[in-house]
């Protein structure tokens, strides 16, 4: 029988893959969205209002996992988050559009947390070619912007545009530019570099219709690094 899933979400354009092959996946049933979250966190790149109109759109509940302000024990969080989807939802496997590893972690974050309370893990993107997930992307005529991008890989420009054959050959091309300090520009953004929104898909009912504003310019954000901007786009309101 088919195991009852739930989709890592954070709105952006492989959460919306990994929902897609998910989807067409036999051996699983996805049943929700979920969206780990800090104690009154604010998503500038993923705003939760967008993420919830995307599940409506979706058809799909959005469920928060919101960790409490006085523990900073992620692992503790992350493992009692989904603890709580399977006994509270019949949840047995949690997909995640992960590509690869954050930082120096040695194993995939949300695979190691959903093995302790035996959880398993589906990573359809998991350590896929850049440039062919984004083609993915773009073949499945997902409609994918992007909402935050980073110096001194992209400028304000990049904010608000679509993810196209364009975007990706100026993004190759970005890519073969070295720096002192950071890395080159990973295609997929694994990095931080960039994140996206999408507004539509293939699992899409509808259209998700925003009202956006005008980029803005952040500073002393947490893990910003000195000297780094950062742009990311408003979403003014959801148009039903």
């Amino acid at each position: 029988d088919a195991k009852n899933a739930a989709v890592s979400w954070t709105g952006g354009k492989d959460c919306n893959l990994a929902l897609l092959k998910a989807w067409r996946n036999p051996a699983l049933r996805v049943t929700c969205l979920v969206v780990f979250m800090p104690h009154e966190a604010r998503f500038r790149a993923h705003p939760l209002i967008f993420m919830e109109a995307q599940a409506k759109a979706l058809s799909l509940p959005l469920r928060r996992i919101v960790f409490p302000e006085d523990c900073d024990d992620y692992k503790k969080l992350y493992v009692d988050g989904i603890r709580s989807l399977k006994q509270e939802h019949g949840i047995e496997v949690i997909v995640t559009g992960d590509m690869d590893y954050v930082g120096t972690m040695k194993r995939n974050w949300i695979e190691e947390c959903a093995e302790c309370v035996s959880v398993d893990a589906y990573l359809p993107l998991w350590k896929a070619d850049r440039e062919s997930v984004l083609r993915q992307v773009i073949q499945e005529r997902f409609h994918v912007i992007f909402s935050c991008v980073k110096s001194p890989y992209f400028d304000s420009s990049w904010i608000g545009r679509t993810l196209d054959q364009t975007s990706v050959e100026e993004m190759q091309t970005l890519s073969l530019s070295r720096y002192d300090d950071v890395k080159p520009l990973d295609l997929g953004g694994e990095n931080g570099e960039y994140h996206t929104m999408c507004f539509d898909g293939p699992l899409y009912q509808s259209h998700v219709r925003v009202k956006l504003g005008a980029p803005t310019e952040l500073a002393g954000q947490r893990g910003q690094k000195e000297g780094e901007i950062w742009w990311v786009l408003n979403v003014a309101r959801i148009d039903e």
